[in-house]
Formats: C-alpha cells, structure tokens, sequence
C-alpha cells in the first residue's frame, strides 16, 4: 500500500471566516463541548462535529479551533486537522473535507476564547479508527483460482463528504510484474478484464484511488490469482515448478504441473540428483494411479486457497523420508513411451 506524502491542514469547513486563536487559557465558568460520531469506527473519512460553548452568551464574537492529531498529545506533527475561524454563534456544525489519513487513530478537541480573552478547551475524543480508503475486495485471498479468462475485479472506497470527492480509480494487472492490462479514470468499483487473460497464469492486481485534491492511495492485491481454462488441453506437459527456488517465504514445498493431452495415457515423475539417480518419485502419487485421463493435474482446486494439489509438490526429501542436501536437482517426466521432459529443481535446504 503506498499513500501520497501531504500535510494536513484548513481541512473544516465552517459557517465563518479564518482567524488565528491564541492558546488556550482555562478559567471557570465556560466550557466547550465537541459533539461528534460516537461509535469506535468512524463511518466515514470525513466526520461532521460540533462544537457547542456555553458561557459565552455575552463575549461574542468568539474565536473558534478545532483540532485532529493522530496522537493524544497533539504534537505539531501528528495534527490531521488544525483550523480556526471567528463566529458569533455558540452551536458550529464543523464538517471535514479532507480525508483523514487511512487506518490511523485519532483524537479531537476544540477550544473557543471570547472577547474579553476566556478561553476554554474541551475534553479530548478518542482514540476513533478511521477506515481504510480503499479496499480490494475480489480476488484478494492467497491461492484464488478463477475459471473465467475476463474476470471482475471489485473493490471499496470509504464514505467521503462530497465537498472531497469524488474517488476516481486506475486498476493494472501485472504478470511477474509486467503490466498486462488496465484502465484509468473509473468512477465504478468493480472492473471486468476487457480481452481474455491466459490460462495458467497468475497475475496480480493494484488499484490507485485518487482524489481531486492530489491525495492519492495505491493498493495491491495480498497475494497473485490463477487463471485455469477449464477446456482439456490437447497436448502432454511437464510445466516448470515452482516457487524455483524453494522453499521460499511463502511456500515450503514446491509444486509441480502437468497437462495429460487427449485421449490420457501413463504418467511419471520423478525428481533425480545430477547423476541421475532416484530422489523422490512424485508420479504415481500416495493413490498408485498412473494412468491419467486428460487433463489439467497439479492446481489447487477452486476455493481451495492454494494454487498447488498437495499430491504433486516435493518437500525436499527423498523417498526413504530423509532431507536432501541443497544444490541443484532434476525432475523427469514422461508420459508412455514418449522422450522424458527434464526440469531443473533448485532446492535451498533447510
């Protein structure tokens, strides 16, 4: 997620003009009360409040401030919203234009000094959690496999006072971080791909909100997609392994792939040292089947949440049970009575 740099400030509008006010000096006898969304989570990235004085009936005009900080404490740095303005009225609705930054905690307060110089603060609101601006929704989980080649990709902005908005969207799906296709100034939140992915691929998909201010936020999908084409394939593969090499951060096996044309036939696969000596047969699996139909093996299935069928997928042991050494091995496979098909296997230990 990456979230254009900004400074947070004059983000309110109020029903008066700007002024600077002095800081606060408590006395008794006035007090400020900011009224604003009560639950945790605010509902939107920018909330209305009001500040409401009492005991000032007799000092007006009054000097208004009205403060957001992502800390308690209010430091200079942590301060989303610092704006001040001059009123006569004792009740000001107060309504932010500018987003609030995604996902962070803040905290509010106001302080109103009339003309004789009282002033009073009110009691510190907080923490409230501001949502996410944006959320990918559709595919976004680990291991999506999807059997359609123009899918719809769908997602969610937060609610944001008009007087902000509107979102406007640019989606990109890449393949090995290679950009494939993509559209730009979308108002939707939902995108369908307009010309066929390939099967057997994954991909990856982001998405770049951005507002008429410049504030901008880019999100990218939590983990890749898998196109499968459902149709049988007319033609017998070995297709490389992967992760290569492994076990890498996400995967502590690696997965292997195959295609069995029409009509099927007998299929092996076995991973050799570099003197071509048996390792660990893969092919037939645990079941014994060697001959397949056609089709596609090795995928995770749909709704599975793996891009892998466990029965293809080497851990890095042989078949006695024990680990091999790291370095560089070879996986074989052959379907009847065709040439082998050879695949270098690097393996990192563990």
């Amino acid at each position: 997620m990456s979230v254009a740099p900004r400074r947070w400030r004059g983000t309110a509008v109020f029903c008066c003009g700007a002024a600077f006010l002095t800081l606060p000096r408590l006395l008794s006898g006035q007090t400020v009360v900011v009224d604003g969304p009560t639950a945790v989570a605010l509902p939107t990235l920018t909330p209305s409040l009001v500040v409401r004085a009492f005991g000032f009936a007799n000092l007006r005009p009054l000097r208004v401030r009205v403060q957001i900080a992502t800390t308690v404490d209010f430091a200079v740095g942590s301060l989303a919203v610092d704006s001040s303005f001059t009123t006569s009225d004792t009740t000001i609705a107060v309504q932010i234009t500018r987003a609030l930054p995604s996902e962070a905690t803040v905290y509010w307060r106001a302080s109103v000094q009339g003309n004789s110089g009282i002033v009073a603060e009110s009691p510190i609101t907080g923490p409230r959690t501001v949502p996410a601006w944006l959320t990918l929704v559709f595919p976004n989980s680990a291991g999506e496999i999807l059997d359609v080649r123009r899918p719809l990709f769908v997602w969610k902005s937060a609610r944001i006072t008009p007087a902000a908005g509107p979102w406007t969207y640019t989606l990109e799906i890449t393949n090995g971080g290679r950009p494939e296709q993509g559209a730009a100034g979308l108002l939707d939140t939902t995108f369908r791909a307009p010309t066929n992915l390939q099967a057997n691929t994954s991909y990856r998909w982001s998405v770049r909100a951005a507002l008429p201010n410049g504030d901008f936020i880019r999100v990218t999908s939590l983990a890749s997609f898998l196109i499968v084409d459902p149709a049988l394939p007319t033609t017998t593969i070995l297709y490389q392994n992967f992760p290569n090499p492994f076990p890498s951060a996400t995967s502590f096996s690696t997965c292997f792939w195959f295609d069995v044309g029409e009509p099927g036939g007998t299929v092996s696969l076995d991973v050799l040292d570099l003197r071509g000596n048996m390792v660990r047969t893969i092919a037939p699996a645990l079941d014994g089947v060697t001959r397949f139909a056609a089709g596609r093996y090795g995928r995770g299935a749909p709704g599975a949440g793996s891009n892998c069928d466990n029965r293809f997928v080497w851990d890095g042991t042989a078949n006695d049970g024990r680990t091999v050494a790291p370095g560089v091995y070879v996986a074989r496979f052959r379907s009847g009575t065709s040439a082998p098909t050879f695949r270098r296997i690097l393996f990192n230990g563990r």
